[in-house]
């Protein structure tokens, strides 16, 4: 039976080493919680979030390599073509 929120803030208050919880267990089962109450959306968001918080952390060299690794075909000439040709009018030319 998993404790109720009560129950598991009685457990944590209580100082002796007879009623210690968990940390591991509790952990895991918050975890499954959440993923159970989550819905789709909610779920791709934080997906989302959490992939982009760790590309954030690599250096341009390392995530053309993630990506190499993983969807080379992002990387192919073929996907520049929606940006605009280098003229005289963008000034970069």
């Amino acid at each position: 039976m998993t404790p109720t929120i009560s129950q598991m803030k009685d457990i944590m208050n209580n100082t002796t080493n007879d009623n210690i919880i968990d940390r591991d267990e509790l952990q895991d089962q918050y975890i499954k919680e959440l993923i159970d109450s989550m819905d789709f959306k909610s779920m791709e968001a934080f997906v989302y979030d959490t992939i982009n918080d760790n590309l954030d952390k690599y250096s341009i060299d390392e995530l053309i390599e993630e990506v190499d690794q993983s969807f080379p075909e992002l990387l192919d000439d073929t996907n520049q073509n929606d940006l605009p040709e280098p003229n005289e009018l963008t000034g970069w030319n």
